[in-house]
């Protein structure tokens, strides 16, 4: 099994993908290593949402 990367990459790629003023191309190459890691941007949430301790404290 292959090593994740770092939750704090993972998060920032993700707001990267949904950013409309980063260039499309950036965009899809974050996007394409999310698919790579997690399968979709939906599991990729989902496991920042599993694993962000600073986002279940609700701060």
């Amino acid at each position: 099994m292959q090593e994740l990367p770092p939750l704090t990459l993972v998060k920032t790629w993700l707001e990267v993908v949904q950013l409309l003023e980063i260039p499309i191309s950036i965009r899809e190459k974050r996007s394409k290593l999310i698919t790579y890691y997690f399968g979709s941007i939906e599991q990729a949430q989902i496991y920042v949402e599993d694993n962000d301790d600073y986002n279940i404290l609700g701060v």
